[in-house]
């Protein structure tokens, strides 16, 4: 199961999405994905930034962000994950807080963190799929299981 990061659920917004993140994300059965509450706060302040200068953008993502909030299930920080989160915030950049909550919430919930920003996450010690770069030939992998 997944957690998609901040960086996929907006380039789901883009006019022309990656190829490589429409196939990963239709290869996976919906009940499978999810997304931390720190992404949709992470995308409701970038809404903000975008009411500043265009009111009319703003209710558009909106709309969109709403839609988003009903195809996935969103995992909310819990005392635990909070606890979870400073472990590994401990000695790291503040350029990682909102990293290392989504990395948290993974961990808690044994999910893989779907994402573009691979070597944040990769100091976090967190399961990483990057639908960008292209995934190994399933075959590839089995007849690395069979040697």
């Amino acid at each position: 199961m997944y957690l998609l990061d901040t960086n996929i659920v907006s380039e789901l917004r883009r006019p022309k999405p990656h190829k490589g993140v429409l196939n990963w994300i239709a290869d996976i059965p919906a009940d499978e994905l999810f997304m931390s509450a720190v992404t949709v706060g992470e995308i409701q302040a970038g809404i903000e930034i975008t009411r500043e200068q265009d009111a009319d953008k703003a209710e558009e993502l909106e709309v969109w962000l709403g839609k988003v909030l009903t195809s996935y299930n969103v995992l909310a920080m819990d005392a635990a994950a909070f606890r979870e989160w400073a472990r590994l915030k401990h000695r790291q950049s503040d350029t990682l807080i909102e990293d290392a909550m989504i990395a948290a919430t993974a961990l808690m919930h044994k999910l893989t963190i779907v994402t573009r920003n691979v070597n944040d996450f990769a100091q976090l010690g967190v399961k990483i799929v990057n639908p960008f770069e292209r995934q190994p030939e399933r075959a590839e992998s089995s007849s690395e299981d069979m040697s």
